[in-house]
């Protein structure tokens, strides 16, 4: 029998048996809630903001796209309570909230819509959720 085996096998034990508290599904709701922002943002005609620039086209879609699934795996790693998702998320949490931060305060947007998707899928979704999952590192044990 080999270690993976063993060690996966228990894991999943630990992590069956460990309830996640009540804030784990507001939190993913709100992760959930930005990475919508990041795909509404690969529409042609909606810029991506990346650091206080504003990208349009396809390359504006492509990062938003990509910003977007990092986030839904993160997210799905969350759920999963998996501890790779705590040791990339905290660092994709951080630059997610200074790009929110730099695109809302540092450059503003030019129109309200932009602000509404920025505000959404970086600032107000990287900044609560990174708070909350610092505070419940003792649930991420596999």
């Amino acid at each position: 029998m080999s270690t993976e085996a063993v060690v996966d096998a228990t894991c999943n034990t630990l992590s069956k048996e460990l309830k996640r508290p009540n804030g784990f599904s507001i939190m993913l709701t709100i992760l959930m809630l930005g990475v919508f922002g990041h795909l509404l943002q690969t529409m042609p005609q909606i810029p991506a903001f990346i650091f206080g620039k504003m990208i349009y086209g396809l390359v504006g879609a492509v990062l938003a796209f990509i910003f977007g699934i990092i986030g839904l795996f993160i997210t799905y790693g969350f759920y999963k309570l998996k501890k790779i998702a705590w040791t990339l998320g905290l660092p994709w949490l951080l630059l997610e909230g200074v790009n929110g931060f730099l695109s809302l305060f540092i450059f503003p947007p030019i129109t309200v819509s932009s602000l509404i998707i920025i505000a959404t899928s970086s600032l107000i979704t990287a900044i609560p959720a990174l708070l909350y999952i610092l505070s419940k590192k003792e649930y991420f044990i596999c």
